[in-house]
């Protein structure tokens, strides 16, 4: 049986936004692809997108799709819902199954967005599945592109003290990642790689179980 997972990273086009920290979403959909041997990303009009097959037998196999919206952060909602349209996914809509491609295991993560989070502390990860978009103007996109909250997301920290030097939050996420920053960034990223190759291959349940209490500390 094969089941697509759809991994989005979120981040604004540009090489002016490329390390900035509301980028953080583009960086780990990067190192995940070069870590796990992924082609090169295709760009399509309003997405790059790289695939590759997951499998542990011939009978279990999972295509693993790799986003990056290239609509802006405040449109992610648009390049997310044309991926979904164009392979037949809308996982949910007003409350109940809309697809019947999503698999019959609920385990299985078919839709995870990664994406900077200002009320984390840097080097924090959380494995959260549904809620609002709070002042996240990406996921809020994607929440009224697909009428449904109901997908997994993986948020990265990003709150620090250098955060006082802003005027303003958005400033602050337009900003660069400081050099300490960047020396640690290598161990935040390993540590969500471990957790999509989790999520990939034992779904939602035993990664949550495995990986919450780990980044709690």
């Amino acid at each position: 049986m094969t089941s697509d997972i759809f991994i989005f990273g979120l981040g604004n086009p540009g090489i002016e936004y490329k390390y900035t920290r509301h980028n953080f979403g583009f960086i780990a959909v990067d190192y995940f692809a070069e870590s796990n041997s992924f082609p090169d990303f295709a760009h399509k009009k309003n997405y790059a997108v790289s695939s590759r097959a997951f499998s542990d037998s011939a009978a279990d196999s999972k295509n693993v799709y790799l986003i990056k919206p290239l609509t802006f952060m405040n449109l992610s909602g648009n390049a997310v819902k044309e991926v979904l349209k164009k392979h037949n996914v809308f996982c949910f809509k007003n409350g109940a199954k809309e697809n019947e491609n999503k698999s019959a295991d609920d385990d299985v993560p078919l839709i995870i967005v990664i994406h900077d989070d200002l009320d984390l502390n840097y080097g924090r990860i959380k494995i959260k599945f549904g809620g609002s978009g709070g002042s996240h103007n990406g996921i809020i996109s994607i929440i009224s592109s697909l009428q449904s909250k109901e997908f997994l997301r993986l948020k990265l920290g990003i709150n620090s003290e250098t955060r006082n030097r802003f005027k303003t939050g958005a400033d602050y996420v337009l900003g660069r990642f400081s050099k300490d920053e960047i020396k640690q960034m290598p161990d935040i990223l390993n540590m969500l790689s471990d957790i999509l190759t989790s999520l990939i291959g034992d779904g939602l349940t035993k990664t949550a179980n495995k990986f919450n209490s780990i980044l709690k500390n």
